[in-house]
C-alpha cells in the first residue's frame, strides 16, 4: 500500500506567495520599460518620467535634459531646425522589494504627460504605436499581467 503524502499546505502557500511577488515585479518593470520605450522623444524627459510607486504614485519628476527641439513645417513635412539631437533617456527602476502587499502605481508627473499620452497631435511621435502608443500599452495590460504571473505560477509544484 502506498504511503500517504504529507500535506504541504503552508509550504505550497509560501511558494505561491513568492511566485505572485515575482510576477508582480516582472509586470511592473516590464510596463515601466514599455512606457519609456514607446513614449515620444524630443529631449527624453517624458520617456524618463515613468516611476513605480508603492501605496501612492511616485511624485518624482526627471530633471530637464537639453533644449527642446524646434521644428519647421515645409510643404506639410516637419523638419528639426535646432535643439537637442541626442535625447537622454534614463529609466529609474524601483529600488525597494516588490511584493503583492499593497497597491502599486506607474506614473509620470510631467505637466504635459496626459496630453502626450492621449492627444494625437502631441502623441504622433510615439516610437512604438504612433499616436496610439499609450492606448496600445494600456489595452494590453491584462495580457501582460497574465503572462508575467503565469510564468512564475507554472513553476509552483
Amino acid at each position: 500500500m502506498a504511503k500517504p503524502k504529507k500535506f504541504r499546505g503552508p509550504e505550497l502557500i509560501a511558494e505561491i506567495d513568492k511566485a505572485l511577488d515575482k510576477g508582480l515585479a516582472r509586470f511592473l518593470l516590464a510596463t515601466q520599460n514599455k512606457l519609456s520605450a514607446a513614449a515620444p522623444v524630443d529631449t527624453g524627459r517624458l520617456a524618463s518620467s515613468w516611476f513605480v510607486g508603492k501605496g501612492v504614485p511616485d511624485r518624482d519628476v526627471p530633471p530637464e535634459a537639453g533644449t527642446p527641439a524646434k521644428y519647421k513645417t515645409i510643404d506639410g513635412k516637419r523638419f528639426k531646425v535646432e535643439g537637442s539631437n541626442n535625447p537622454s533617456i534614463s529609466v529609474t527602476p524601483y529600488s525597494g522589494k516588490i511584493k503583492l502587499d499593497s497597491d502599486w502605481y506607474i506614473s509620470s508627473n510631467l505637466p504635459y504627460s496626459e496630453r502626450a499620452c492621449f492627444d494625437p497631435i502631441w502623441a504622433k511621435g510615439g516610437r512604438r504605436g504612433g499616436a496610439q502608443w499609450f492606448t496600445n500599452i494600456a489595452n494590453n495590460l491584462g495580457k501582460d499581467a497574465d503572462r508575467a504571473f503565469d510564468f512564475f505560477l507554472r513553476k509552483v509544484k
